[in-house]
């Protein structure tokens, strides 16, 4: 990530409004979680309490129930009324392979599992190596899953439960849901019968509708004279007038040599001015886009998703603004070979009022790491941006280089936000609370990174791969 050249949003944090129309809490607004019939806002839905997913209004689970994949089941792991261990006869059917004493079936006990913790990145297209959206799928792949999952390598999901959480979108499986798996992949990955497959999810792990698609112009191959290399393109969504950003999804064209990309907010003909006066797609852009900017619509890093905005809330553009797409490309270790992203993006719709949000950044960058150490440590501490209003923090979103090893968000009175105890390059996204976490005007966060340093060289802040950052955007209003 890089450090943005303005904040001028503070200015805009402290004069803004503080609210907004309320959007509906249906399936688009609350994509994952469920709609709670009193507050109408959007809850988690993975919790007795408030149970369900895609915008449905939450149950609430009676007679000891749990809320096993946004579903009240019993808590030996069965869903919708069956129990998970009873026969075919007891609400499941041996057909579809299996022994016929199977006990478990994808379509009642595994399906509603993988449709809540995995489609996100199983899924035609998504980031992993093979879909689980269907039983022909999951099958052949059952001794697999059933490894990654009793190993915990999968799904992955990266904050300490005891920090912040619960987290929207958490895909982290109870106990129970494990052994339904386990105990589904020893039993031979029955089928089962269809008509006890839950409903078909909405979009999982994209955006519920995409509004435009901004594609980089041209290809651009990545300069053959240095490993890391930061340029700059822009891209247009040609507004006719204001609109709220909600929510954004990055394409990398050639994700083995994007290490990152922010989208930054310029003006339009700035931006166009910049690309003229540098030969071939773009321009370069250390640092940030080398442009007046109120900050950007939204980053990318690997592990990252479709990200969809809190309900009632946005990052807005205006019709003379433009978006630049600054993407670090790193060769070190792949091919130069042409590349091409693009980033769908969500719009609130036309004339909606949302509360404006910002990305703020937090830039810890005075660590020197020294050769050959081992759990080094390094805080810095961030006093609300505007010092005077409190603001709201939905969001956040930390990012490390590869000898990262831990890193937290503390607020005032150490209250935790957001613990990775196990710092993973690959799995990087932005964790959104379902309530916002209000910081008062005089208040601070915390933030704290911790790196191995296995090399015989004092590693600092840089823009390269091989250096190192202590950074995070959180996605605050005020």
């Amino acid at each position: 990530m890089s450090l943005p050249r303005s904040l001028a949003l503070v200015a805009s944090l402290v004069f803004a409004a503080s609210c907004g129309t309320k959007l509906p809490c249906d399936a688009t607004s609350c994509p994952t979680g469920c709609c709670n019939p009193g507050s109408g806002r959007c809850e988690v839905g993975n919790s007795a309490e408030f149970c369900g997913a895609s915008g449905n209004t939450c149950l609430s689970c009676t007679g000891g129930q749990q809320c096993v994949a946004a579903v009240c089941g019993s808590a030996n792991g069965g869903t919708g009324g069956g129990s998970a261990g009873g026969s075919a006869s007891a609400g499941g059917s041996a057909t579809g392979g299996g022994s016929a004493m199977a006990t478990t079936f994808w379509y009642k006990d595994v399906l509603p599992i993988t449709q809540v913790s995995c489609l996100s990145c199983h899924r035609t297209g998504g980031v992993a190596p093979f879909a689980l959206e269907n039983f022909a799928q999951a099958k052949p792949m059952a001794a697999a899953i059933k490894s990654a999952v009793v190993g915990k390598r999968m799904p992955p999901w990266m904050p300490d439960p005891n920090c912040g959480g619960p987290f929207v979108g958490d895909r982290r499986l109870t106990q129970a849901q494990i052994d339904t798996i386990a105990r589904w992949a020893d039993e031979g990955a029955p089928e089962g019968n269809p008509a006890d497959a839950p409903a078909p999810p909405g979009p999982v792990g994209q955006l519920p509708r995409v509004d435009t698609t901004l594609t980089m112009a041209e290809a651009y191959t990545p300069s053959s004279t240095v490993a890391d290399d930061y340029r700059c393109f822009l891209v247009d969504p040609a507004l006719t007038g204001n609109r709220f950003v909600t929510g954004y999804d990055v394409a990398p064209g050639v994700a083995a040599e994007v290490h990152h990309v922010i989208i930054y907010i310029v003006d339009r003909n700035a931006a166009r001015t910049k690309d003229m006066g540098e030969a071939g797609p773009g321009w370069t852009c250390f640092g940030d886009s080398g442009l007046q900017s109120p900050g950007p619509i939204g980053a990318w890093a690997p592990g990252t998703g479709a990200v969809i905005y809190p309900a009632g809330t946005g990052i807005q553009l205006t019709a003379s603004q433009g978006l630049a797409m600054q993407i670090h490309y790193n060769t070190s270790s792949t091919p130069r070979v042409p590349d091409q992203t693009a980033v769908r993006i969500m719009y609130s719709a036309p004339g909606a009022s949302l509360t404006q949000a910002y990305l703020l950044p937090l830039v810890a960058n005075g660590f020197a790491i020294p050769p050959n150490a081992t759990g080094y440590s390094y805080t810095d501490t961030f006093p609300n941006p505007t010092q005077v209003l409190p603001i709201k923090i939905y969001g956040l979103m930390p990012h490390m280089h590869t000898l990262g090893k831990r890193i937290s968000i503390k607020g005032p009175n150490d209250t935790c936000l957001v613990d990775i105890p196990k710092w993973d390059f690959h799995w990087q996204q932005q964790y959104f609370r379902p309530q916002p976490f209000t910081m008062p005007g005089s208040g601070e966060l915390t933030m704290t990174c911790t790196w191995d340093n296995p090399t015989t060289r004092t590693i600092r802040w840089g823009e390269s791969t091989s250096d190192e950052m202590c950074f995070a955007y959180i996605y605050a209003t005020p």
